[in-house]
């Protein structure tokens, strides 16, 4: 294999796969929709439905009834790309470094996507809670067209997780509820990208071919948490949610214009999927009025590399990432309106673990999030709750510099990018 051939890494692939959803880096927030009423502002501390069990199991302790929750949130991101001088880097001569990149902007990279959420909880008795959740707490999808500017950087990026979320909560005492879960997650990821392959004749875009990785794992973590209810009105939660490493094993390929196969080898990466840690506190000002407000951290410097293996090493590489650690805020208010209705509100404030435009990539066009998010509940009977929910995030146009593992291209330019989120509830109390 010529030796430009092993400079087209599926590193790229991977080292991008970032959500298109909520939260930043690429976690998923929208594992209730109750709280997404509220930008999920206090959380750990709320405790109003089985959706706890995500955010801190703890809080099962203040469900006095068996609970079934099923969510769908509809998520719309919106990320165009606006070309400003992307060109080839380093090609080892002939004359093409500072040529222009071809091709469109890539119409709008942000695909919807529907994120389901299931939980279910039992109260034992009136010291002991069990719970169970299904969620997807890391994820994205975006696409670009095939010849976009862009092409060898990224064109289609899914990625997909599931979580299997056991839980148990106790009551010490009278003031302090402890919870603890453990974490069953299968990740899958499918990504694709154009490759260069007129380079090789030194004839830099003049013919295309398409790199597809495919790979999946399973992996184990745990969440734990407490409720300390320091007046009959004021509670204070603290929730940890364990990292998950993965090892994803698969197949990568590219193939020419004409759809013969160049290169077929197997894959592996490390990726560890990072933890939490929340600290919130809620509030119950008067019969109908609650505040509610957190602040939690994501661990996201675990994420400075991303190493690709492949059998042959033909499809090899590293990337540095250099992500650090993240912060978001928020700060919500709930309404009591009557015995069947209740209103809710709320803003938060997520920072972006992306460190600068050169660290940005096609697949993770992403910037600090500020959202701005309403919901209501509807007591349709006794039995019958149903939730919505809608937010808006606002997102600086994010500009990006980025140079491909190999040097030899540079995608420069900023992103429109904003997201929309709606959110619908059914829960059945028994």
């Amino acid at each position: 294999m010529n030796s430009k051939l092993k400079n087209i890494s599926v590193l790229t692939l991977l080292a991008s796969a970032s959500s298109t959803a909520s939260a930043a880096g690429f976690a998923i927030q929208e594992q209730s929709v109750t709280n997404l009423g509220r930008a999920f502002a206090g959380s750990a501390a709320v405790a109003e439905d089985a959706s706890t069990i995500f955010f801190n199991p703890a809080g099962l302790t203040y469900l006095d009834r068996t609970e079934i929750d099923m969510g769908l949130n509809y998520i719309k991101p919106q990320s165009e790309f606006n070309n400003d001088g992307s060109s080839v880097a380093n090609l080892g001569g002939g004359g093409f470094v500072g040529q222009p990149l071809t091709g469109g902007d890539g119409g709008d990279a942000g695909t919807e996507a529907f994120v389901p959420n299931f939980f279910i909880s039992h109260p034992v008795n009136d010291k002991v809670s069990l719970g169970f959740g299904i969620t997807a707490p890391f994820g994205l999808k975006t696409e670009y067209k095939d010849d976009w500017v862009g092409r060898y950087f990224a064109v289609k990026s899914e990625m997909l997780t599931v979580n299997f979320n056991p839980t148990i909560a106790i009551q010490a005492t009278d003031k302090l509820s402890l919870g603890f879960g453990v974490s069953a997650q299968y990740i899958d990821v499918k990504l694709t990208q154009m490759a260069d392959l007129g380079a090789r004749q030194m004839a830099p875009q003049a013919a295309d071919g398409k790199v597809k990785l495919g790979a999946d794992d399973w992996g184990y973590g745990y969440n734990l948490g407490l409720i300390y209810q320091a007046t009959e009105d004021t509670r204070i939660g603290l929730a940890f949610r364990s990292k998950i490493s993965h090892t994803l094993e698969g197949d990568g390929t590219l193939k020419d214009a004409d759809g013969n196969t160049v290169v077929d080898d197997n894959v592996e990466a490390d990726v560890d999927l990072p933890e939490t840690l929340s600290l919130a506190f809620h509030h119950q000002l008067n019969s109908q009025w609650a505040v509610s407000a957190d602040a939690t951290l994501t661990r996201w410097n675990r994420f400075q590399e991303l190493n690709i293996k492949s059998d042959g090493g033909q499809l090899s590489s590293i990337k540095p990432e250099e992500w650090e650690n993240s912060m978001r805020y928020g700060l919500g208010l709930s309404y009591k309106h009557n015995n069947q209705w209740s209103f809710r509100t709320g803003v938060a404030y997520d920072e972006s673990p992306v460190p600068s435009s050169q660290r940005r990539t096609a697949r993770i066009p992403g910037t600090d999030r500020k959202w701005v998010s309403f919901g209501a509940s509807y007591h349709y009977s006794d039995n019958i709750v149903i939730d919505a929910a809608y937010a808006h995030l606002f997102m600086d146009d994010p500009n990006i510099d980025e140079t491909d593992e190999a040097g030899r291209y540079n995608l420069k330019g900023d992103y429109e990018a904003s997201v929309d989120i709606i959110g619908l509830q059914l829960r059945w109390l028994m």
